[in-house]
């Protein structure tokens, strides 16, 4: 067993000469060398790990730390933490060795001397430890100390390294909240010049998608005053229900009053057989699976029923267009559908007023 061991820390010497001396011991390359650098630099880590961990089972194995703990738990515990975290800031730190971007403050600091001291103390303490004539004969002193260094170094730097990447992923997951916030603040007062600069006489129909009370308050108080500011914007909301724009006004009339609901009792019908139509076409044009989802129509359908229930109860059944509209769902399509969230409302609608 101790030839075996010595055998893997003459090579783990090897791997952290490779690591310390060389291009690996330089800053790194830009370009495409720059990923080889980094590849190099975990291959070989990783390596010295694995060789670290199988002489250490061996020491173990030996009795070789029976100095650490009379209890066997206790050491084993012991050994473990000081093992890993040791191996783990000595790779951070050759990592982190020429990094200009945000680090650990004292992994920084380690990093110009860790990569080299906590190897090599781990090598020579394990040359001791794993030959027992040689560990018999040297005051307990002579590793124990160094491998207290080699605890501090490690522990120290694994939770500078822990806190390091928490307080990064907290500035990280901070900046892209800021950026969230800025995109919809600033898609904010998009729409609101958008309302502003609209043309009511020629293109209210552009405006009406944001006259739903799905809306902030000041985009659909603005976007509904806008719309009637065109003194004929009932009858154009009537035109478009009995066009290919028949959502928009169905956006609209799903949350905001009319002064003359009783010219709108037909057209409501009308542009609820349109709605249904266009997802029947939809259904017809989708050209790939994917084109399918859980909560597809789920605005169409909302906006739907929603005006239905506004202006059922007037003089016309508009029953046979919802149904028509249920019907859509069932246009042939050489892909699977799925059982859309928006087909289980329907039915539940038809069930509660059919």
């Amino acid at each position: 067993m101790a030839i075996i061991g010595n055998l893997l820390l003459a090579i783990s010497t090897l791997v952290i000469i490779g690591l310390n001396t060389g291009k690996l011991a330089k800053a790194p390359p830009g370009g495409d060398a720059a990923v080889g650098y980094g590849w190099s630099l975990i291959i070989l880590n990783l390596i010295f790990i694995g060789l670290m961990i199988l002489v250490t089972l061996i020491i173990g194995f030996k009795g070789g730390f029976e100095w650490v703990s009379t209890k066997k738990s206790s050491r084993f515990l012991i050994v473990t933490i000081v093992l890993l975290t040791a191996l783990a800031t000595s790779a951070l730190s050759s990592f982190f060795r020429h990094e200009a971007g945000p680090v650990p403050a004292l992994l920084r600091i380690y990093s110009s001397f860790a990569p080299i001291l906590i190897p090599s103390i781990m090598i020579i303490a394990g040359f001791i430890l794993l030959n027992t004539p040689i560990r018999n004969s040297v005051p307990l002193a002579l590793y124990k100390w160094p491998l207290m260094i080699v605890a501090f170094l490690g522990v120290t730097g694994s939770i500078s390294a822990i806190i390091g990447f928490i307080n990064e992923s907290a500035r990280n997951q901070a900046a892209i909240r800021k950026d969230n916030q800025d995109f919809v603040d600033n898609n904010h007062l998009r729409i609101l010049a958008d309302i502003d600069s609209n043309d009511v006489m020629k293109n209210l129909v552009f405006i009406l998608v944001f006259t739903g009370d799905n809306q902030p308050d000041d985009i659909r108080n603005k976007a509904v005053a806008k719309v009637k500011s065109n003194p004929n914007w009932e009858q154009e909301l009537i035109r478009l229900l009995q066009t290919d724009w028949a959502p928009e006004p169905l956006q609209f009339l799903s949350s905001n009053d009319v002064d003359h609901p009783e010219l709108f009792l037909e057209p409501v019908r009308i542009g609820i057989e349109n709605q249904a139509r266009l997802m029947r076409e939809t259904i017809r044009r989708s050209s790939h699976p994917s084109h399918f989802y859980q909560g597809q129509f789920m605005w169409e359908i909302d906006r739907v029923l929603r005006t239905v229930d506004r202006f059922k109860g007037k003089g016309v059944d508009y029953l046979p267009a919802v149904k028509e509209v249920r019907a859509a769902f069932d246009e042939r399509s050489p892909y699977d559908k799925p059982n859309w969230n928006s087909r289980q409302v329907v039915d539940k609608w038809l069930k509660e007023n059919g």
